[in-house]
């Protein structure tokens, strides 16, 4: 366990270099999404690739879509060592921009070491934005579990919860975007809108 935890935090060190390589274009126009379960990440990620020319998805929690990542999960005995190591190599290997819907538990980490590498991984990209249903995390706790149709005081519920409340999310965002009351259509505009605005900022 300790020599796979070694080579993960190695493995970090290439991701940061590889990533810190990437072209400003890929940094600065990529969209990565992240939030707890049931934020509609993954609609929000559709409709932005479909609005946005050029702009594909890549859905990290998607087997059928990394199929040849997700075969290398046996070699883990730390699942979280996986999903660190999977998301580092996704962000290391764009040649383009993306819209990057991460899975509710790729951005959240207990280990401390993980926690702050995948901020310095993220800290290179101009949009990482988290999707929540309102600013009072009860409120999102209670419309996630509606949405989901969780049951209070399960699992699934408490692990939400860790994603809602856990500030890992907050420090890796460079925006956050409150669901209440909008469309996906309405947020995926918003978070076009916000793209935007940071591009005509950087041209001043």
């Amino acid at each position: 366990m300790l020599f796979e935890r070694k080579k993960t935090l190695l493995a970090s060190n290439r991701f940061l270099q590889e990533i810190h390589k990437l072209p400003d274009i890929v940094k600065n126009d990529t969209i990565i999404l992240i939030g707890p379960m049931g934020t509609g990440k993954s609609t929000i990620a559709q409709l932005l690739a479909s609005q946005i020319q050029g702009l594909d998805r890549i859905p990290l929690d998607s087997k059928g879509h990394l199929e040849g990542l997700y075969r290398k999960r046996s070699k883990f005995s730390n699942f979280k060592n996986f999903e660190f190591v999977l998301t580092g190599t996704v962000l290391s290997s764009l040649k383009r921009p993306h819209v990057i819907d991460f899975g509710a538990g790729h951005s959240i980490y207990e280990d401390e070491e993980l926690r702050e590498q995948m901020k310095k991984m993220c800290s290179e990209f101009r949009n990482v934005i988290l999707l929540l249903p309102s600013k009072d995390k009860d409120i999102s706790r209670e419309i996630l579990l509606e949405r989901r149709k969780i049951v209070s005081g399960s699992r699934k519920d408490k692990e939400n919860w860790r994603f809602i409340s856990a500030p890992n999310n907050y420090e890796l965002a460079t925006d956050i975007i409150y669901e209440e009351g909008k469309t996906p259509e309405d947020v995926s505009k918003e978070i076009i809108e916000l793209v935007k605005s940071k591009e005509i900022n950087t041209e001043r």
